[in-house]
């Protein structure tokens, strides 16, 4: 895969890609339940371990990106998927220990959920354009032509 396949997947910059927006959406809810929490911010390990999960999905979507190779880059959307599923898990943690409330944390939850059904769908597109099932959209199947 090359820069002309996410081009004719509808992405030109990374910026464009909705894995990553909402990988992003996600890392931002989860610095601001951080950032309203005294007893999560107190938490050195919870909190560094929480930081690191919830910006490791937009982190490993960028880096495969830049790769500009399809399997490559489904690779990294695997590390993203389990970082945005780890920090979701942490989230529900924080739920659990009393650092969070319950209904402060529905909109992160969510944002994760979406960015993780989002960056394994891409991932899922990838992965079937490395293997020749599929053809990025635009291209047909010349071996069926009857020109």
């Amino acid at each position: 895969m090359d820069l002309a396949l996410l081009t004719k997947m509808g992405a030109k910059t990374l910026e464009e890609l909705r894995a990553w927006q909402a990988a992003r959406a996600f890392k931002l809810e989860v610095y601001h339940l951080i950032g309203e929490s005294e007893s999560a911010k107190l938490d050195y390990r919870f909190r560094s371990q929480l930081s690191e999960a919830g910006c490791g999905g937009e982190i490993n979507i960028a880096e495969g990106f830049r790769r500009y190779v399809a399997a490559e880059f489904a690779h990294f959307l695997a590390y993203a998927v389990a970082s945005i599923e780890e920090a979701v898990r942490r989230v529900q943690d924080g739920i659990d220990r009393e650092y969070f409330a319950a209904e402060d944390c529905q909109k992160a939850l969510e944002l994760g959920r979406v960015a993780g059904k989002t960056a394994t769908a891409l991932q899922t597109t990838l992965r079937g354009f490395v293997r020749g099932r599929s053809k990025p959209p635009g291209e047909r199947d010349k071996s069926h032509s009857r020109d």
